[in-house]
C-alpha cells in the first residue's frame, strides 16, 4: 500500500496531510470486528468456498485479504468469458503502444490540438487532419462530438487523399465525409444528406470494409447509409479524418474511453478494457458497500470541511483495534488493487463516474455530499500522487465530456447530475486545492464549459415550445397597422409561456452552476499564503492574458458568455458579504467601482493593454510624482518615501476610495477583461438570429403579396409562390423556437440585469477616475470601450426580448450615459484615437434617437454648451465627419426638404448592418434647444465662430473637389469606347463617401445660416463679408456642377452606377435651396440686397441652376427646334422638387420667390456692372470693384479677396511684401 506521507503524495503540494495506515494482521480468532466486516462486505458463497481443509490457512482476513481479491476478481473475468490480455483485432493498422489520436503530422492549415491530442479548434480557412490507424477490413465506428455546429466534414479518407486550404474530407477522390451545417454528404460532388447537427451532438462514423459502405448516425439515430461501392482491397486502407472551418471545434473519440452511442456489429478503433473494467466494477462495489458502513459508524458531522476523517493515529499493536481501524485497513488493500486500474481513462469513465453518480444526490445544492467526500478521503488516503493526479484529471475530464455531450432532454436530468457530482467534489478542500494548484483548470480540464447550458436540438425545442409566434411588424411603411388578432395573440401568450417554462429550467442549472464557482471562488482555505481564490483568479488572467489576441477560441464563445454571467452573480454575492464585514470602507455591489489606484499599481499588469494615456512605462515616467501626490507622499532629498505635510482639506486630488489589494477588485477587472473579450462578441453574434428571422418575414410578407395580386389563371405561378410560402412558414418556425432558448437563457431579465450592472459600474468607474485629472489616463481604455458596448448590447440586442426602459433605473443610466459621452468623446487625456472615435460615434448614434437626445437635453446648460464648443472647435487630431453628423441630426426636420429618413428615391435594407447604419434611418427629430444654444455661443463668442466656419467651408470645399475629380476619373472610364468597362468598387465608395460628406457639411451650414444669419450679414462683423463670398461662391460652383445641362454630373447620376445610389441631384440642390432661400426669400430687404448682389456678381452663377430646380432644364428650345433626345433621357422625368413629396407647399413657394426675385434683379445688376470701369475691378476675383488698398505696398483689390488672403499669410497678392495695414479707398 503506498503510504501519503511519502514523497509520491501529493499532499506536498496541499496544506492538508493525513497520517500513514498501519497495516496489522490478523487472524478471525484475533480481529474479530475485522472479521464482521469482511463477513458484511464480501459476499457469504465467496467466503464458504474457501472452507477446506487448510482453512486456516486460506480464511478471509485483513492480512489475505488481497490474494482473496485477486482470485475474487480473475473468478468474476472468467465467469464472464473476458480473457487477461485483449488481443489486437484483425483488419485495423496503428501504433501498438499508445492510443489511438490524430496524426498532428497529417494537419493541414491552422489546428490548436489538445494535450491529448484528440480535440481540435481551427484557426484557419478550412483546415484537415486525420488520425493514426486505419483500417482495411471489418466493420469499425468512431465518434465525434461537436463542440460547435458550423461548417465540418467528418468522415473517412486513404494516404493518398492530399488535401487543401479549399480540399477537405470528401472533396478528393477516395474520401467520404457529411456536412450537418449543410446537410450534405460529400465525396467529389455533394448531395443531400442527414439532419441538421447542433453544439454538443455526437456524430458517430462508421465503414463497413467488407461490404464496401460508409453510414453516419446523429446522437445514435442512423441517417441511412451514406456511400457504397467503396474501392478496396490492396493499398485501400481508410483512416478517420476531419476538416473544420475557421473557429470550429470538436472531439474526437476513436474508443480510448466508453462510447456514447456503441452500435452493434460495429467495433470501436481501440479495444476497450473488458477485463479491466469487471474487475474495477467488481472492487467498486465492495468499496461501496465499505464506504455505507463506514458513514454509518461515522457521520458526516465529523468531516472538517473535506480533509479526511480518521483517527490521527491508529492505537497500539497490542491494543484492541476500532471498528474504524479495521474497516479502513480492509478499504486500503481494496485500493492497493483498484488504484492500478484506475490509470485508465476508459476504466474511470466506465466505472468510477458511474460510481459516483450513484452516489449523488440532486438535492444537494448549498451542503456538502458526505458520500463523495467519504470516497474523496479514501483517495487521498491511499492513492499516490501520480495515480491520483491522473486520476482527477481523467475523472474531470470525463465528467466534462458526460456534461457536455449528455442527451438532449426538457429536463436537463443528466446534465443536473453531472454537475452536482462537480459540487460535490469541489467541496472537498484538498481535492479542490489540488485541482487549481497542480492541474490546467482552464487550458486543459477547460473548466468554463461546466458552466455552459448546452441548447436543445429541433426536437427538443420543439417538445417545450409546440405552439410558435412571431411579431410579423417588421417595419414596412407600405403596410397598414392592423388590429391585434385574437389568434395570433393566444399564441403569442403559450409561446412566451413555453420560453418563460424554459427560462425556469435553465435557471435550475444556473444555479448550480453558480454554486460551483462559488466553491471554487471561497476565500476562507488560506494556505501557504493563497486562498482558492486566489489560485482560480491567477489562472483566469494568465489564460485570458494567452488567449486574448484570438478571443478565447479554446472557450467557444458561448461559454465565455455563460461564464461572464455566472461570475458576475458570484461577484456581486462575495462583494455584498465582503461590506457587510467591512461596511464603514467598502459599498455595496450596487454601488461597485474600480478604485483609481488600482489601476496606477504595478501588480496590476494589462500587458500590452493601452491606458488611455499611452503605455503604463510611458504614463509613469510623466505622472509618477502626480500619483505620490494623490496618495498623500513625496520623495524626499534623500529618496525617501514620506507623507505630505499638506492638510489633506488642500489637496489637489480627492482622497482614494475603498481599500486596495482586494481579490474582489481581481474579480471584478477578471469580469471586465472577460466581456471586453469574448462575451460582447457573443452577445453580437446571437442579434444575427434576430435579424435573419426579420429577413423571412419580410420575405413571406411579400411573398403573401404577389400571391394576392396573382392572376387565378396563371396557376404555374401561382404554385411557385405557395411552395415560397411554405418554405418561408417553416423556416421561420424553425428560427421561432431556437428564439425561445434565446429568449430565455441568452436575453433574459437576470442576464439584462447583469448587463445594466456591468454597464453602471463600468461608468462609476470611469467618472470617479475623471476627478483624478491627468491620472484618468491610467485607465485601460477597454473599460471605456465596456461602457459604449454594454449600453449598446442592451439598447440592441436585448430590446427585443427585454425592454431597456423596464428597468428601475432606466433614467439614471441613460443619464450616466449622456454625461459620459459628453464628457469624454473630446477628452484630450484619452490619447488613443480608435477610442476617442469609438466615443464620438457612440454619441453620434445617441443624437439619432428622440429619446436619448431629449435625455442630452435635459443635461444641465453649462454641460450642453460644452459639448457643443468641442463640436465646432477646429477638426484638427479628431473625426470630423462624425462629429459634423452630430451637428446634422440636431438640425435634420428643420432644413429644405430635410424630413427624410433616407433618399426619396431609394429603399434602405430593413436590417442594418451596424449600429449607425440603423441609427441613421430614424425618424427626424430635431433639437430647438441645441439649436438655441448654438445660436448663443456663436455670437457670443465671435471669434470660435469664424474659425468654426472657416474650417465648415475648408472641408467643403476639399469633400466637394474631391468628389468632382473622381466623378471626372469615372466619366473618362466609361468614355472608352471599350465593350467591358471596370470601375473599382473601392473609388465609386469613396466618391459616394465624399458626396455625402459635402451634403452633411453643407447641411451644417444651412444651420448656422438659418440660425445665426448675422454672422455672414452682418458687415460690421471683422469676418462676415469674407465669410459671406466665400459661402456665395462655393454655392454658385456647386451649382453650376450639378445643374449643367448634359455635364458630368447629368450623365453619370442617368447611369445608375451601382454604389454611387446616393449621388443625385436632390440632396445637394435641396441643401443648396436652403441656403439660398434663407438668405434671400426670407431675410429683410438689407441683407436681400447684400445677398443678391454678391450672388448675381459672382461669375459662376447662372439663373438656369435655379430655373432647374422647378423643372426647368432648357429643353424646350432644342424640341422646337427638332433636337432629338436619347430614347433613355425621353423617359426620364425631368428634376423638379415639386414632385418630391418631402418639400412642402412653402418650400415651393421660397424656391419661386428666390427665381422671381432674381430674375429681375438680374436686369438692373447687368446696368450697374456695365457702369464699372475695367481699371477699378478687383485684378482677383473679376467681381467685386476694387475697395481697399494695402499698407506699405499700395496695391488695391476688394475687400473680400484681401480678407481671405490675410487668414492665411499677411502678404501682398502681386509683390509679396508685408501688409502691414490695409485702408478702404477713397471714394471717387
Amino acid at each position: 500500500m503506498s503510504k501519503p506521507g511519502s514523497d509520491h503524495s501529493p499532499h506536498k503540494a496541499g496544506s492538508h496531510k493525513v497520517e500513514p495506515i498501519q497495516i496489522l494482521s490478523a487472524s478471525k480468532s484475533e480481529d474479530v470486528t475485522a472479521a464482521e466486516i469482511l463477513e458484511q462486505i464480501f459476499p457469504r458463497e465467496e467466503l464458504s468456498a474457501e472452507a477446506s481443509a487448510d482453512a486456516a490457512q486460506k480464511a478471509v482476513s485483513v492480512l489475505t485479504l488481497p490474494d482473496h481479491l485477486e482470485q475474487w476478481m480473475e473468478d468474476e473475468s472468467r465467469c464472464k468469458n473476458v480473457p487477461d490480455v485483449a488481443s489486437q483485432p484483425s483488419g485495423i493498422l496503428g501504433p501498438s503502444d499508445c492510443i489511438y489520436q490524430f496524426d498532428i503530422r497529417t494537419n493541414v492549415g491552422t489546428l490548436i490540438v489538445d494535450q491529448d491530442r484528440l480535440g481540435l479548434c481551427s484557426q484557419g480557412n478550412f483546415s484537415s487532419m486525420r488520425a493514426n490507424c486505419c483500417v482495411y477490413k471489418g466493420k469499425w465506428m468512431f465518434e465525434v462530438m461537436l463542440g460547435s455546429k458550423g461548417v465540418m466534414q467528418v468522415g473517412w479518407c486513404t494516404v493518398r487523399c492530399k488535401f487543401s486550404l479549399e480540399e477537405g474530407v470528401g472533396d478528393t477522390p477516395d474520401s467520404y465525409s457529411y456536412d450537418g451545417n449543410r446537410q450534405r454528404k460529400w465525396n467529389k460532388t455533394t448531395q443531400k444528406y442527414g439532419e441538421m447537427w447542433c453544439t454538443g451532438d455526437v456524430i458517430t462514423c462508421t465503414i463497413d470494409c467488407d461490404e464496401g459502405k460508409i453510414a453516419f448516425y446523429r446522437n445514435g439515430k442512423s441517417l441511412g447509409e451514406a456511400f457504397s461501392s467503396l474501392r478496396l482491397g490492396t493499398g485501400f486502407a481508410y483512416f478517420p479524418a476531419v476538416s473544420l472551418s475557421h473557429g470550429e471545434n470538436l472531439r474526437a473519440n476513436f474508443g480510448a474511453t466508453p462510447l456514447k452511442y456503441p452500435l452493434e456489429g460495429f467495433s470501436p478503433l481501440q479495444t476497450a478494457p473488458t477485463g479491466e473494467v469487471i474487475k474495477t466494477n467488481l472492487l467498486l462495489e465492495y468499496l461501496e458497500k465499505l464506504l455505507y458502513m463506514d458513514l454509518e459508524n461515522d457521520p458526516v458531522a465529523e468531516l472538517a470541511g473535506g480533509k479526511v476523517a480518521m483517527e490521527t493515529k491508529p492505537p497500539p499493536l497490542a491494543a484492541k483495534r476500532s471498528k474504524k481501524t479495521s474497516l479502513m485497513l480492509i478499504v486500503s488493500q481494496v485500493f492497493e488493487k483498484l488504484a492500478h486500474f484506475l490509470k485508465s481513462s476508459y476504466v474511470i469513465e466506465e466505472c468510477l463516474v458511474k460510481l459516483l453518480l450513484q452516489l449523488n444526490d440532486l438535492d444537494i445544492i448549498h451542503g456538502q455530499n458526505p458520500r463523495i467526500l467519504r470516497l474523496l478521503d479514501y483517495m487521498w488516503a491511499f492513492m499516490q500522487g501520480f495515480e491520483l493526479k491522473y486520476c482527477l484529471e481523467s475523472l474531470m475530464l470525463s465528467l466534462l465530456s458526460g456534461y457536455r455531450f449528455a442527451p438532449s432532454s426538457t429536463d436537463f436530468k443528466q446534465q443536473r447530475e453531472y454537475l452536482t457530482v462537480v459540487l460535490a467534489i469541489m467541496n472537498h478542500q484538498t481535492t479542490r486545492r489540488y485541482l487549481l494548484e497542480h492541474l490546467e483548470l482552464f487550458e486543459k480540464l477547460k473548466f468554463p464549459m461546466f458552466l455552459h447550458i448546452k441548447p436543445l436540438d429541433d426536437k427538443g425545442l420543439e417538445e417545450i415550445a409546440p405552439q410558435v409566434w412571431w411579431d410579423m411588424n417588421v417595419q414596412d411603411e407600405d403596410d397598414v397597422e392592423n388590429s391585434a388578432d385574437p389568434e395570433d395573440e393566444k399564441r403569442k401568450e403559450k409561446y412566451l409561456h413555453s420560453c418563460e417554462t424554459l427560462r425556469q429550467k435553465t435557471e435550475e442549472i444556473e444555479r448550480l452552476q453558480i454554486e460551483i464557482l462559488k466553491v471554487l471562488l471561497c476565500h476562507g482555505d488560506l494556505s501557504e499564503g493563497k486562498t482558492s481564490r486566489l489560485l482560480f483568479l491567477e489562472m483566469l488572467r494568465k489564460f485570458i492574458r494567452e488567449n486574448r489576441t484570438v478571443a478565447l477560441t479554446i472557450w467557444p464563445l458561448p461559454v465565455a458568455l455563460c461564464f461572464f454571467h455566472r461570475l458576475v452573480r458570484v461577484l456581486r454575492y462575495y462583494w455584498d458579504t465582503f461590506q457587510e464585514e467591512d461596511p464603514a470602507r467598502f459599498v455595496l455591489s450596487e454601488d461597485a467601482f474600480m478604485p483609481i489606484q488600482e489601476f496606477w499599481s504595478d501588480s496590476r499588469e494589462y500587458w500590452d493593454l493601452q491606458r488611455c494615456g499611452g503605455s503604463m512605462g510611458h504614463l509613469n515616467r510623466i505622472l509618477g510624482a502626480e500619483v505620490n501626490k494623490a496618495q498623500g507622499l513625496e520623495l524626499s532629498d534623500d529618496g525617501q518615501v514620506k507623507e505630505l505635510n499638506k492638510p489633506k482639506t488642500e489637496s489637489e486630488y480627492p482622497p482614494t476610495e475603498m481599500p486596495s489589494g482586494n481579490t474582489l477588485m481581481e474579480m471584478l477587472d477578471g469580469v471586465m477583461l472577460l466581456y471586453n473579450v469574448a462575451a460582447h462578441k457573443q452577445l453580437s453574434k446571437m442579434n444575427v438570429l434576430k435579424e435573419n428571422i426579420q429577413e423571412f418575414i419580410q420575405s413571406y410578407k411579400d411573398t403573401m403579396k404577389k400571391l394576392d395580386s396573382c392572376p387565378i389563371e396563371m396557376t404555374e405561378v401561382r404554385d411557385e409562390l405557395v411552395r415560397a410560402k411554405t418554405v418561408f412558414i417553416e423556416k421561420i418556425t424553425e428560427q421561432a423556437r431556437q428564439i425561445c432558448w434565446i429568449r430565455a437563457v441568452v436575453y433574459s431579465q437576470q442576464k439584462q440585469k447583469d448587463l445594466a450592472w456591468l454597464l453602471k459600474t463600468s461608468m462609476r468607474t470611469v467618472k470617479k477616475a475623471s476627478q483624478y485629472k491627468l491620472l484618468f489616463q491610467y485607465m485601460p481604455e477597454f473599460y471605456l470601450e465596456i461602457v459604449i458596448h454594454t449600453h449598446m448590447a442592451l439598447k440592441n440586442y436585448f430590446q427585443t426580448y427585454v425592454c431597456f426602459e423596464t428597468l428601475d433605473d432606466y433614467n439614471e443610466i441613460m443619464s450616466s450615459f449622456a454625461m459620459f459621452l459628453v464628457k469624454h468623446f473630446s477628452d484630450s487625456r484619452i490619447v488613443i484615437v480608435d477610442t476617442r472615435d469609438t466615443i464620438i460615434q457612440a454619441l453620434a448614434c445617441f443624437t439619432c434617437y428622440e429619446k436619448s437626445l431629449k435625455i442630452l437635453e435635459s443635461l444641465p446648460v453649462d454641460v450642453c454648451t460644452q459639448m457643443l464648443r468641442h463640436l465646432i472647435a477646429p477638426y484638427e487630431s479628431r473625426s470630423w465627419a462624425q462629429t459634423n453628423w452630430i451637428l446634422v441630426r440636431i438640425w435634420k426636420g428643420c432644413g429644405f426638404g430635410f424630413r427624410y429618413t433616407h433618399l426619396p428615391h431609394l429603399v434602405p435594407s430593413k436590417v442594418q448592418l451596424t449600429e449607425f447604419g440603423s441609427a441613421s434611418l430614424q425618424k427626424p427629430c430635431p433639437s430647438p434647444k441645441f439649436q438655441s444654444l448654438l445660436a448663443d455661443l456663436l455670437h457670443s463668442e465671435p471669434d470660435l465662430a469664424t474659425r468654426f466656419i472657416d474650417t465648415l467651408l475648408n472641408q467643403l470645399n476639399w469633400s466637394f473637389s474631391e468628389f468632382i475629380g473622381i466623378m471626372q476619373e469615372i466619366q473618362q472610364v466609361l468614355s472608352r469606347m471599350e465593350r467591358k468597362i471596370f470601375l473599382e468598387s473601392r473609388q465609386l465608395k469613396i466618391c459616394g463617401t465624399c458626396f455625402e460628406i459635402s451634403v452633411c457639411l453643407f447641411r451644417v451650414v444651412e444651420m448656422v445660416v438659418a440660425i445665426a444669419p448675422t454672422l455672414f450679414t452682418d458687415w460690421s462683423k471683422p469676418s462676415a463679408e469674407l465669410l459671406l463670398h466665400r459661402l456665395i461662391q462655393l454655392t454658385c460652383l456647386v451649382l453650376s456642377r450639378i445643374t449643367q445641362k448634359n455635364g458630368m454630373f447629368d450623365s453619370i447620376v442617368s447611369l445608375y452606377i451601382t454604389g454611387l445610389e446616393s449621388v443625385t441631384h436632390y440632396p445637394m440642390l435641396s441643401v443648396v435651396a436652403g441656403i439660398l432661400t434663407t438668405l434671400i426669400s426670407k431675410s429683410d430687404s438689407d441683407c436681400q440686397k447684400l445677398v443678391t448682389k454678391l450672388l448675381l456678381s459672382d461669375a459662376g452663377f447662372q439663373l438656369s441652376a435655379i430655373e432647374f430646380m422647378l423643372g426647368n432644364h432648357g429643353d424646350d428650345k432644342e424640341q422646337e427646334a427638332g433636337a432629338t433626345a436619347s430614347p433613355k433621357k425621353s423617359k426620364e422625368k425631368p428634376f423638379d422638387f415639386r414632385n418630391f413629396q418631402e418639400v412642402s407647399g412653402e418650400e415651393i413657394a421660397h424656391i419661386e420667390l428666390l427665381l422671381s426675385h432674381l430674375s429681375e434683379s438680374q436686369k438692373t445688376f447687368v446696368h450697374l456692372v456695365s457702369e464699372i470701369h475695367e481699371d477699378d475691378l478687383c485684378q482677383i476675383c473679376y467681381a467685386n470693384k476694387n475697395s481697399t488698398v494695402f499698407k506699405p505696398c499700395g496695391h488695391h483689390s476688394c475687400r473680400s479677396c484681401i480678407d481671405h488672403q490675410l487668414l492665411n499669410k499677411k502678404e501682398c497678392f502681386f509683390c509679396k511684401s508685408v501688409v502691414n495695414s490695409i485702408e478702404a479707398l477713397p471714394t471717387s
